[in-house]
């Protein structure tokens, strides 16, 4: 989860098309956004059904991991998990 930056577009740059909703859709599921995004996004989606459906599918999923118990991560997977981040971080700067 991000935690809200105060770096959220204002006036004509709220999201207005999918690709844009879809960039802040986490954000709006978890209830990070100001109104004003808000009521943008709910307006988009009021019009397209492939939206909704995302943001549907998006609230499940976090609803769902929400409830599942918290378990530490083997230390071997650990291991490898940073090895492929790091590389992965060196490769695309």
């Amino acid at each position: 989860m991000r935690g809200n930056t105060g770096a959220e577009p204002q006036g004509k740059d709220v999201p207005v098309n999918c690709r844009e909703l879809f960039e802040r859709l986490s954000e709006f599921v978890d209830g990070e956004l100001s109104q004003e995004i808000c009521e943008e996004i709910r307006k988009h989606m009021e019009g397209c059904d492939p939206c909704v459906n995302f943001a549907k599918t998006l609230k499940s999923t976090a609803d769902l991991c929400r409830r599942l118990p918290s378990q530490t991560m083997p230390p071997e997977v650990a291991g490898e998990l940073h090895m492929l981040l790091s590389k992965h971080l060196r490769q695309s700067r």
